[in-house]
């Protein structure tokens, strides 16, 4: 199953050309269609809930040459989906310590349920599968999570201003395509990717400045109206935007 802007705006709502919402498309990999369609159908609706609410989070680009440009803020965006998440009951899952090269946790698991908000460079997309599928061939039990079913990896559009080499939604679509189809993985992924209205013309943002390049926190966050114009479409088909 893959779900498109135009379908997401006839459930939440008809956007206007100014949009103040985060819109998603979906994709489905090894029966996840199947398995958020019943066993894991509450997981799935926390976490569209949780996507949907969410306000598009910018800050100034850092980079020589873009400086102070609106470039999408990783940062703001984890810690928000971080929060709305655990407020219906998901939260961290360490992960076990013969995986412990992979990481130290899962950023939220619920059922049989694990999530990532996968923002950084797009090699982590497969560290993050990787030791979801050990566990889930394996059957070994998590914290709040005594059987893994499925995987859910929530990222950004291309079509999104971001830094140079992290992953985005059309890029990890074509990977894992290629990689089902050799039988690379087992385990059901469900891929998000943010994204924007096609007919959007004005955006609503929270524009975070940090007191340093790497801060983790905002020092301040104003709410911003910003022009969208919209560019060609690139390798994978995403039309790039650019605010101002």
């Amino acid at each position: 199953m893959q779900k498109d802007a135009a379908r997401l705006c006839e459930i939440f709502g008809r956007a206007a050309s100014t949009v103040d919402r985060v819109r998603f498309v979906s994709s489905d990999f090894n029966g996840a269609d199947d398995y958020f369609a019943n066993e894991g159908k509450s997981e799935w609706s926390d976490i569209e809930a949780v996507v949907s609410s969410l306000m598009p989070q910018f800050q100034p680009h850092g980079q020589a040459g873009l400086e102070g440009a609106a470039n999408f803020d990783p940062k703001a965006t984890n810690h928000h989906l971080t929060i709305a998440a655990r407020e219906l009951g998901w939260h961290k899952v360490p992960v076990p310590g013969e995986l412990t090269e992979f990481g130290l946790d899962w950023d939220a698991g619920k059922g049989g349920t694990l999530a990532e908000w996968q923002f950084s460079n797009y090699p982590f997309l497969w560290n993050n599968i990787i030791r979801t599928e050990g566990v889930y061939r394996s059957g070994t039990p998590l914290l709040g999570v005594p059987r893994v079913r499925a995987l859910l990896v929530v990222t950004k559009s291309g079509s999104l201003p971001a830094s140079n080499s992290t992953l985005y939604y059309e890029q990890a679509h074509k990977q894992v395509s290629a990689a089902v189809g050799f039988n690379a993985f087992t385990v059901p992924i469900r891929l998000v990717g943010l994204t924007v209205d096609l007919d959007c013309a004005t955006l609503k943002v929270d524009w975070n400045e940090y007191p340093a390049r790497y801060g983790r926190e905002a020092r301040e966050t104003t709410r911003r109206t910003m022009n969208v114009r919209w560019g060609r479409a690139r390798k994978h088909g995403q039309r790039p935007i650019t605010l101002s």
